[in-house]
């Protein structure tokens, strides 16, 4: 018998929307926004100011409301906590799971209770495995994404463009996606937020 103890989450928000981002763009699922991150990134689109403390308990029954069978958790940086708990409970319900980290923690102790990751490392030396590498082009070169690649082995490899102040930059970024294409051994997709473009959370 498996028995677990009660842990609390600064969550920042839980929410339905559609993923508007990598692979999986257009799946409706249900977010769980953690407040906390172990870096300072000043793109960073997420109030870690902002946050009710929730139990796992808590946090079922807010995604139960949404009826939906897909889960994504992401922040700030998700596993700064301890999610074992509340993978657990998500994944003994048959929820998709899904995980959007920075890839600088190990996933070893959860990728049994997982069914996708996405890292969207902001460091060309994290080395990790996972499903996705989304990296934000935040004034990049080629040789970081060839670095990135060569450190984060993963099925997919997405570039997005950078927004500041609303503002997108596209042309920086579809020029970089041809550069990095033209010389790397992986095959690199643009990802655009979706959901900013269409108007939905």
């Amino acid at each position: 018998m498996v028995i677990l103890q009660s842990t609390k989450y600064k969550v920042n928000e839980i929410f339905s929307s559609h993923q508007g981002e990598g692979f999986n763009v257009g799946r409706e699922v249900v977010f769980i926004r953690l407040s906390g991150c172990n870096l300072s990134c000043n793109f960073c689109d997420t109030n870690h100011k902002s946050f009710t403390e929730m139990s796992v308990e808590d946090i079922l029954k807010k995604v139960n409301e949404y009826n939906l069978n897909s889960v994504i958790i992401t922040g700030g940086e998700p596993l700064i906590y301890n999610l074992f708990h509340l993978l657990f409970m998500l994944k003994a319900k048959r929820y998709w799971i899904a995980i959007e980290s920075n890839g600088s923690y190990c996933f070893d102790k959860i990728i049994e209770f997982t069914d996708y990751i996405t890292i969207s490392p902001k460091s060309s030396k994290v080395k990790n495995v996972s499903d996705e590498v989304r990296v934000v082009n935040n004034n990049l070169n080629i040789d970081t994404l060839l670095d990135i690649e060569k450190n984060c082995i993963a099925k997919h490899y997405f570039l997005s463009p950078l927004e500041h102040n609303n503002q997108f930059n596209y042309l920086d970024t579809i020029k970089l996606l041809g550069m990095v294409n033209r010389v790397s051994n992986k095959n690199w997709h643009l990802s655009l937020q979706m959901h900013k473009i269409i108007g939905i959370e």
